[in-house]
């Protein structure tokens, strides 16, 4: 039991792992799937910061 990985040392492979995985794309699917994923990321900021500009002028 003591020699396995705690859950913070599990939790900072899993990080590792998955951004070495990121950094490499596979196929163009993989790129156009992370373009996706970014504009999305964008969007939903973009739509976040609007909610807030709004809710604040109008208090």
């Amino acid at each position: 039991m003591q020699n396995e990985p705690g859950m913070l040392q599990k939790i900072k492979l899993f990080i590792k792992a998955f951004s070495e995985f990121l950094g490499r794309p596979k196929t163009v699917f993989d790129i156009k799937d992370r373009l996706k994923l970014i504009l999305l990321l964008v969007l939903v900021i973009a739509v976040l910061e609007a909610i807030i500009w709004y809710v604040k002028a109008k208090a």
